[in-house]
């Protein structure tokens, strides 16, 4: 009985008044800059010449929800427009933006005069970083502003709008949160003369609004937002929720969210989407924050760019490691260095002057001019004849044969000979032609052409004085350290060039890679084949102790890194000989 009177009153007053009292009845518009949520900023601004443009249709049910005993009523049934928004960061921490509502279509109850289309009050707003990424939280106050420019009939217009509010945000590796605080100021229209009810009133309200997003710049990533209102000029406290999809390819974002709306009446749609596309100069989505991947360092303060310590938010030098051995301030900076001799101002007793770090950063001297300075030099008053014998101890050598080895050490003091053969002169054990120190069989008869071995025994391996050269290379599988099998010739060979060479003390096995991919990644990649190699030849036999396994990932280029012959030739290992 009481739904019949109320409707019977609805009815009557509709009949006397068939123009619906204008008033802006929005209260959800989205982010122009998208930083967080779709709906819901983050606490930080686009960067400086950074924007965002894009447009997003949408579609409101069960504005103007009223009520009559208990009954919910639909002054404005159904609402199709978009909106028309963009942002552009003026500095890294001021961004200006902007959202025009316009409307194509809506429906309201019979009876009622409500215009199809129509545009919306513009909005205007400023929003300045207080503060950015580098802190535990990122916070910004925005000031927006709606202007009386919409069209009053098609209920697009209440006047001038203000909405201060405060942002607040953090991104925790995969997901980001942010809090959004805010004031509404509009002007209070009241529906009493159409639905005989005080409650039914458009008005300021606070507000607070939540979103949680996942993280990830490449794809698809969700969010949920959630916002609740307390009006402050009648009505009711209501809640929205918003499910949103971004999806991010290139430079477009594709966009999409839905949701319910819950109490709140007059104000709160019983159901609100969305739908649409933005453009952005640099991507608006928060990278994964993983050391080897692309990043922003503002938007991964707690990695460590550089490697040395300090993590990117407290290293005033990010990109340039300080050198812990040398000195450690924790600012993650060089220090001074004035006198540009690699020791620093604090740990140098001669600051003006370069000079090397094992002299406190002072210049060498040199008392008798036989080029080792005083500090090495065991003879200080003694000059070492360098054209007789250098071995860097200072100190004259006795070298009868004239062959560069002190006779302390020759083993042949009076016959000139090599370094392979201690000072004595080279010789040919088999008879073949090919001394000792290049032949891979110094004890079996060869050929010259096949390294001193017998022409069966194919050799992939020629003994020079800096290196063995290698014929043929070392084959790993894809991306890894993996031997592949058709190297077991190859490093078999230089195992046997190795047990017959115990004159060669250590070899350096040298793993390179080219320009491809992260420098870091592939350093790690030409370590980790070397150490491959040389767990290799251990295993056949050679002494660890004679084996050293550095990588040098695309330090040091053989070829050109923009050919492709070029990239093949650069990826390899090298066996250099570091002393006999």
């Amino acid at each position: 009985m009481k739904m019949l009177i109320a409707g019977s009153l609805l009815t009557a007053s509709l009949a006397a008044a068939q123009t619906v009292p204008s008033a802006d009845v929005e209260q959800l518009w989205l982010d122009p800059a998208g930083r967080g949520s779709l709906f819901v900023g983050n606490g930080r601004t686009l960067d400086a010449t950074q924007f965002r443009v894009g447009v997003a249709g949408f579609y409101t049910h069960g504005n103007l929800r009223t009520t009559q005993a208990g009954t919910f009523t639909d002054l404005l049934q159904d609402r199709f427009g978009f909106q028309v928004f963009g942002a552009l960061g003026l500095t890294d921490w001021l961004e200006l933006g902007a959202n025009v509502p316009v409307y194509v279509y809506q429906q309201g109850t019979t009876g009622l005069s409500l215009a199809s289309a129509g545009l919306g009050n513009p909005w205007l707003q400023a929003k300045v970083n207080i503060l950015d990424a580098h802190k535990p939280i990122s916070l910004a106050v925005v000031l927006g502003v709606g202007l009386p420019l919409g069209t009053s009939a098609a209920q697009g217009n209440g006047g001038f709008e203000a909405a201060p509010r405060l942002q607040v945000g953090r991104v925790y590796d995969a997901w980001q949160y942010g809090i959004e605080l805010g004031y509404l100021h509009r002007t209070t229209v009241d529906y009493q003369t159409l639905t005989n009810s005080s409650a039914d009133r458009v008005g300021s309200q606070l507000y607070v609004a939540a979103m949680v997003t996942t993280v990830n710049p490449e794809g698809p990533r969700g969010e949920f937002t959630v916002r609740g209102f307390i009006p402050l000029a009648g009505g009711q406290p209501g809640v929205e929720g918003q499910l949103g999809f971004r999806w991010a390819l290139g430079p477009v974002e594709l966009i999409a969210s839905a949701g319910p709306g819950f109490a709140g009446q007059t104000t709160t749609p019983a159901v609100r989407a969305y739908f649409g596309a933005a453009f952005a100069n640099t991507p608006m989505t928060q990278p994964t924050c993983a050391e080897g991947r692309a990043y922003q360092l503002a938007d991964c303060p707690d990695l460590d760019r550089d490697g040395d310590g300090v993590k990117n938010a407290s290293d005033q030098a990010p990109f340039d490691p300080e050198d812990k051995d040398a000195f450690q301030d924790e600012d993650g900076a060089p220090d001074p260095d004035n006198d540009g001799d690699g020791t620093i101002d604090t740990l140098d007793d001669c600051t003006e002057v370069a000079g090397p770090a094992a002299n406190r950063g002072c210049p060498d001297t040199d008392q008798d001019s036989d080029g080792v300075v005083d500090r090495l030099d065991q003879c200080v008053d003694q000059p070492e004849d360098k054209d007789d014998f250098e071995d860097s101890d200072g100190c004259p050598e006795a070298d009868n044969d004239k062959d560069g080895f002190a006779d302390g050490t020759d083993a042949c003091p009076l016959n000139p000979g090599i370094s392979q053969e201690r000072g004595c002169p080279a010789k040919d054990t088999d008879g073949d032609t090919v001394f000792d120190h290049e032949d891979n069989c110094p004890s079996e008869q060869g050929v010259p052409e096949n390294a001193g071995c017998p022409a069966a025994q194919k050799q992939l391996v020629i003994i020079t004085v800096e290196k063995l050269k290698i014929l043929d290379k070392v084959y790993f599988d894809t991306g890894k350290a993996s031997i592949q099998k058709r190297s077991d010739a190859l490093l078999t060979n230089i195992a046997q060039v190795l047990t017959v060479h115990p004159e060669i003390a250590l070899i350096q096995i040298e793993g390179h890679t080219d320009t491809v991919g992260v420098p870091e990644k592939n350093k790690k990649l030409s370590q980790d084949r070397a150490d491959s190699v040389k767990a290799y030849l251990v295993k056949k036999g050679v002494a660890e102790n004679r084996l050293r396994a550095v990588g040098f990932g695309q330090e040091k280029p053989a070829e050109t890194n923009e050919t492709p012959a070029g990239r093949e030739a650069n990826r390899r290992v090298e066996f250099n000989i570091v002393s006999q």
